[in-house]
Order: structure tokens, then sequence, then C-alpha cells
């Protein structure tokens, strides 16, 4: 192929491990959904994505339909110029599909369409606004996808923004993709490198009631309560039927505390976009939050809440089985419904599961270890999940909380028998984790003292001696 496609879908394609067709059709139902609730000024785009899953499903027939449509959703209010440099995203694509159909005659038809076009931005002027569609259409495209490919959409529209600062929509990319990297880490200490950003975005894009919806999010989390009040009711006052962003509406609400308002717009969501995986997971967890809130007479838990929990955590998995987020929630509306042994084998079916982030093995481990914790009163399993969680360093808040749990259970084990090497030995264990040698050496000749023939003792001092000699 032509050097001047490799921007467009060869790059994806190399870097995109999209191998799994459930993950394929998930996405491809939320940009049909997106098709019609989003506005249709990107409906080029949203098809130029299309193509390429139906390109990555071996559909080349329906990949070119997708791109014919691509074509006719240039809005017509676009500049010559804007055009054509849609057009190059759009003919690469084409030439890219015809060439994987061994129609070389028509690739090359469609090479030169390019070549033709951009003979048209030789200066560095040119290129610049040719560049600048590029990185964009890259953007947005890693945006359609998985939470592993936020950081790559980040620096798409980093470049992009140097060419042009002050362009709106990439202004909304970037804040929304820094947005979605702070969601998705996890970290023990919430990150808001997104609120310049999103302000800067609706600063320069007032339309995007989107952003201001997710800026209403993290003023809520700053505690700005006017100012994130104010944003929501504009943009249910613009925008009251699009799902976009009645789904935030209702994360406002969950997050304030008023579960039930949460749950009235999120079926409103359901309504407007029907099986979606996300909807029926954010409303398995408001029900959670009722299943202990409101118990019965007998002060057992709520069986309505557990009903319509399991029901939306079903449906969520049911919906897309590669969300590991929406199987660590079934297992846990299990423990809640006391179905232990579903529990047990939905953790262990999800720890085997292809896909999983190192953030996500440490939240599910730690669910676990806690589950064995608290209803199997099985400590020594628990502390060999605990360890798990640990031993991955990502600094997490799964991490950080299993460090507290562990040396709370290390302490009163000490407290109970003093005699008892183990408590000693998860000190060690969660010191040399967290690079503290020395005392973590102390901790472990403690262990060796009163257990001389554990190997695991005597390993560790040895180890700690070496690093520390």
């Amino acid at each position: 192929m032509p050097f001047y496609l490799e921007p467009v879908w060869r790059r994806w394609n190399d870097e995109m491990n999209i191998i799994n067709e459930k993950d394929i059709d998930y996405v491809e139902e939320r940009l049909n959904y997106q098709v019609v609730f989003l506005p249709d000024a990107y409906n080029h785009r949203k098809y130029n994505i299309l193509a390429y899953l139906k390109h990555l499903k071996g559909d080349h027939d329906e990949a070119l339909l997708q791109l014919q449509k691509a074509e006719s959703g240039i809005p017509a209010s676009s500049t010559s110029e804007d055009t054509d440099v849609k057009r190059v995203v759009m003919y690469g694509n084409f030439a890219w599909v015809y060439y994987h159909q061994n129609q070389v005659d028509k690739g090359f038809t469609y090479a030169e369409k390019v070549q033709t076009i951009l003979q048209k931005y030789e200066s560095p002027a040119m290129q610049k606004t040719l560049l600048l569609d590029i990185y964009g259409e890259q953007g947005w495209t890693y945006m359609s996808f998985t939470g592993n490919y936020y950081q790559r959409a980040a620096e798409c529209f980093e470049k992009a923004l140097e060419l042009d600062p002050e362009d709106p929509e990439l202004n909304s990319g970037y804040a929304l993709a820094v947005y979605r990297m702070e969601g998705f880490a996890f970290l023990s200490k919430p990150s808001y490198k997104s609120v310049p950003l999103l302000e800067r975005a609706v600063q320069f894009n007032p339309s995007d009631t989107v952003v201001k919806v997710l800026l209403a999010l993290k003023y809520l989390d700053l505690k700005n309560y006017r100012q994130a009040t104010m944003l929501i009711e504009q943009a249910l006052l613009e925008q009251p039927e699009n799902p976009y962003v009645l789904r935030y509406v209702a994360m406002f609400y969950k997050r304030s505390g008023n579960t039930v308002k949460a749950i009235e717009v999120f079926k409103k969501v359901d309504s407007l976009t029907p099986n979606t995986c996300a909807i029926h997971y954010q409303l398995a967890k408001c029900y959670k939050i009722f299943i202990y809130k409101h118990r019965g007479l007998d002060g057992q838990p709520n069986g309505e809440a557990i009903s319509n929990a399991m029901f939306h955590s079903k449906k969520a998995v049911e919906l897309n089985k590669s969300s590991v987020a929406a199987h660590i929630l079934l297992a846990d509306i299990y423990i809640r419904a006391n179905k232990y042994q579903k529990a047990e084998e939905e953790f262990d079916k999800t720890l085997t599961m292809s896909n999983l982030l190192y953030e996500q093995k440490q939240e599910l481990h730690l669910r676990w270890a806690q589950y064995l914790m608290s209803s199997r009163k099985s400590e020594s399993e628990a502390v060999n999940h605990f360890k798990e969680v640990i031993e991955i360093q990502n600094q997490t808040i799964f991490r950080e909380s299993a460090i507290r749990a562990l040396k709370s259970l290390a302490e009163t084990m000490i407290s109970q028998n003093p005699k008892d090497a183990t408590g000693y030995g998860l000190l060690g264990f969660i010191h040399q984790q967290e690079r503290r040698d020395v005392t973590a050496l102390k901790n472990y000749e403690k262990a060796h003292l009163l257990d001389p023939d554990s190997e695991e003792y005597s390993d560790a001092c040895a180890a700690l001696y070496a690093t520390l000699s």
C-alpha cells in the first residue's frame, strides 16, 4: 500500500489487537446509536469507523457500503478545503478495502484520487490542514474502542491541538480522552487534570452538552455544587432526550446520593438505547445500593433490590461478555444474595479472561479476598488473594485496600498470639512489597525466630540480607 495510507487504517490495524468479535459487535452497536443521537456533522467519521469494524470482521462488501455513507455524510456546509481533507481519509480507506478484496484496479483508482488531492497540499501550510484532520480521525477512532486506547487518543488530540489550539472539536476530544483516562486509572488519589481541559472545551464549544455534564461531574467531586448543578440544568434544557447526556446526568444523581432519581434517568436511557451493557451495569450498581440500605422487617437484605441488581448485572454480562467490570459486579451481587458457589464460579471464570488489565486483576483478587474473609471466614485463602493484589505494583485504590486489610489482619494475629510467626511474616511481606527492606527484614527475622523451619521466612531473610549488604 502507498505510504500515505499508513496513518489511517494500516496503523490502527497494527496497533489494535481486537480479535474478539463480541468486542467489535459492542463497539459497532454504540456507533450505530451515535449515528442516531449525536450531531449529524460527525456522521462521516462514525461511518468510517463502522467501515473499519466491518473490515476487522472480514465483511468488505459491508465496509464499502459504510464508506459510501461516510462520503455522502460529509456536511454540506464544509469548505472545499475541509471536504478535500475528509475525502483523503475516505479514499484511503476505500483503497484499503479494495486492496483486501484483491480488486487492485479499483484500489489504485482511489489511491490516485488521494494522490490528486495531496498534490494540492504540498506546501507546509496546506500539509498542516491535512495532518490536523488525520490526527483528529485517529483520536476519535481510538476513543471509540476500550480504555486501553484512551492514552493514544489523547496523544493524537495533543498533536492536532499543537497545529490548531482553538479548534472546538479537538478541544472536546482531548478533554474527553483525559477525563476517561482518569476514570480508568483507579488511582488512590483522584486526578483532576481534565478539569481545565473540560472548561476550555466548554469555552470553545458551548454547544457540546456532553462535555458540560462531564465537567459537572468533576465539579461535584470538587464539591463545587452550585456550578455542577447549573451545568446539569443547562444540559437538560438543551438536550433532554439525548441518551449520551442523560447517562451522565444519571451518574450525577447517583453520585449526589439521589439513587431513585438516577434509576429513573438510567431507565429512560435504556428506553432510548435498549440493550446497552453500560446502562444495565449502572442500574445494577444503583440497585446494589438498596440491598442493605432498605432491609426488610426481619433485618434481611432487600429481596427486591437483590432481584433487580441480579437481573441488570446478568444482562450487562450477557450484552458484553468481555466486560470485566460487569463480571465482577455479578459476582458481588451473588455474594450479597448468599449464592456463594455461583460467586466463586464467576470469580474463577473472570480470572481466566484473556483481556484482564492489571488493575482488574487487582480488583478481582481484592473482591475475592474480601468475600473469603466475610462469608467463608477463610483467612489463609484470603491472605493469598490479598498478596496477589499487592504483588501487582500498580498504585491503585485496590492495592491500598489490600495493604490496609492485610496489615490489620497481621496486627490482629500478633495481638492475639505474639508467638505466632504468621503475623510478622505478613508484615515482612507488606514492607518488602513497599520497598521498606530494613523494616521487612526485622519482621521476617522475628517470624523466622518463631518458626525456624519455615523456608518462606528463611528465604525472605536471605534475599533481604543480599539486597542490603
